[in-house]
């Protein structure tokens, strides 16, 4: 063999810092846009961000929570933001028309073709970029308020963290401890041990009678069920945990969750053979059946998946009273305002001057060395600027063009969701389709129908018999309602179902309803019979 170096030359596609940034600032939400805004004004010191309010108590509880794509929490409101810039789209027949400032071009909003022309932003505009001072100025007041916000928000415990405190409580070892932390960290949000009790010995070097020891500690701690290998496992813990106190069903049940035959009868509802194979009469078998149906079984999931994520509405969509149009606009009232800094705009503009005559040839140097370093930081933060203004321009667009297409949802209710595609809203505002899935990922509309997610707007549709289409959420808000008031007794099968979309002119096929049914975690026919 023989080593040799050779050379070749080829094409490759990179992006600029400048355009990564602005890719990144047009994905990012508000929260995590004002983090970036942050570490920017530290690496630029020619920067002056000019931090929003603290918001009051009142205004962190009147954030909205994030409880579905149509709605929030009963009675919780989103916080006041600023007006922002604003504009009505058409009545609530019009779905073709966005008012307002016009279309941006690709190089204008956002998309991966967009240059770096700083001087579009005009005369204008140069008040608002360059301001005087710097970044450097800090207010004590206003970090207090801050401060005492956060500090105010309900700190939640997760499962790890309730099952520490119960550690701390019970009287083991610290070698006994360090197991059953290990064991505790292998728990799902659930609280079902999905990690192999051999895994966990060889994670802690310990032996397999010590990791058993540590899983029955733990399946002894509140809530009752964690720290369960199955769902049989899991109910027969929570069963356990009555004690001798057992009424006649959870006695039966007990029974019946100790068996596997048994346990799968019950869960086809085949209650003869439930009580055949458990030893119980049938009554006791439905008596077993009301008891397991009391028990969670997802006990975890109290401390991790039911935890309200909170999100920050960042388009707001109003009734225009006068023209019965909608009027959207942007709550950008807690994102910082950047600009640059005149003092430094002025510096440089000194610098740029002819020097003093017999300047010696090290203040030369350096004099050069700043100017440098002035123009790239200045250059910087006009692209910063850039990138946040072209951020808002593209959402605002892309916002009135979903409502205006979307006109019919907000004025009668979800039922009327269109169909609609990411590619179809590019089209009409001559943007990339990448450029509309960064502008709408984590972005979120508060109108008078709730909360949604910019993403939830965007779906296929289903055929009806007319030749026109409907929404697949709209189809399965049907599907729910079909089986929330079906006859428990005679649970109707996917192929019912389908028929009954038929009859109203949806044509779907037996198994697009079994998706759509399992998409709703609803179960099949033969499990929902009572």
């Amino acid at each position: 063999m023989s080593v040799s170096l050779t050379a070749s030359q080829r094409q490759i596609q990179t992006l600029a810092p400048q355009m990564r940034q602005g890719l990144d600032i047009l994905q990012a939400p508000a929260m995590a846009l004002r983090e970036l805004v942050r570490r920017e004004a530290e690496r630029n010191p020619l920067l002056k961000v000019e931090e929003p309010s603290a918001p009051s108590i009142d205004a962190a509880r009147a954030e909205w929570s994030a409880d579905g794509a149509y709605g929030g929490a009963a009675g919780v409101r989103d916080s006041a933001g600023g007006a922002g810039d604003h504009d009505s789209v058409g009545g609530a027949g019009d779905h073709d028309s966005v008012g307002g400032d016009a279309e941006p071009s690709d190089a204008q909003a956002g998309s991966p073709d967009w240059a770096g022309n700083f001087s579009s932003l005009g005369a204008d505009g140069a008040d608002d970029l360059y301001a005087d001072g710097g970044n450097n100025e800090y207010n004590p007041d206003l970090d207090e308020r801050r401060q005492f916000f956060f500090d105010s928000l309900p700190a939640l415990e997760s499962l790890q963290e309730h099952i520490a405190r119960q550690l701390d409580e019970a009287d083991i070892s610290p070698r006994e401890r360090q197991v059953a932390e290990q064991v505790a960290g292998s728990l799902d949000d659930s609280g079902y041990l999905r990690t192999p009790p051999e895994e966990i010995a060889q994670g802690c070097f310990a032996s397999m009678e010590e990791v058993d020891r540590a899983i029955a500690l733990i399946q002894g701690f509140t809530p009752s069920g964690i720290c369960a290998r199955s769902l049989r496992e899991c109910l027969l813990l929570q069963l356990r945990a009555d004690g001798d106190d057992r009424s006649p069903g959870v006695a039966a049940a007990l029974r019946v969750c100790s068996s596997d035959a048994a346990f799968e009868a019950m869960a086809a509802r085949k209650f003869g053979e439930v009580a055949r194979l458990a030893g119980v009469t049938a009554e006791d078998a439905e008596k077993a059946l009301s008891a397991v149906a009391a028990l969670d079984p997802r006990p975890g999931r109290r401390y991790a998946a039911e935890r309200t994520a909170f999100v920050r509405a960042e388009i707001v969509v109003t009734r225009d009273v006068e023209t019965g149009g909608w009027n959207v606009s942007l709550d950008e009232g807690e994102l910082p305002r950047v600009s640059l800094s005149r003092r430094w705009l002025r510096r440089r503009d000194f610098l740029k001057k002819a020097p003093p005559s017999g300047e010696n040839p090290a203040a030369a140097a350096a004099r050069r060395e700043e100017r440098r370093w002035l123009d790239a930081n200045i250059r910087a933060g006009e692209a910063l600027v850039f990138n946040l203004d072209q951020r808002r321009r593209t959402l605002l667009a892309i916002s009135r063009a979903i409502v205006a297409r979307q006109a019919d949802f907000f004025a009668r209710g979800p039922d009327f969701l269109r169909p609609m595609s990411m590619a179809e809203i590019a089209e009409a505002l001559g943007l990339n389709e990448s450029t509309v899935s960064r502008a709408v990922a984590g972005k979120w509309m508060r109108s008078p129908r709730g909360l949604h997610e910019l993403r939830s707007f965007f779906g296929g549709g289903v055929r009806t018999e007319g030749g026109g289409e409907t929404s697949v959420e709209a189809v399965k808000r049907r599907l729910k309602a079909m089986v929330d008031a079906e006859d428990p007794s005679e649970p109707l099968s996917d192929l019912a179902i389908a028929k009954r979309f038929a009859d109203e002119g949806v044509v779907l096929a037996r198994r697009t309803v079994a998706k759509y049914r399992e998409s709703l975690k609803i179960p099949s026919s033969s499990s929902r019979r009572r």
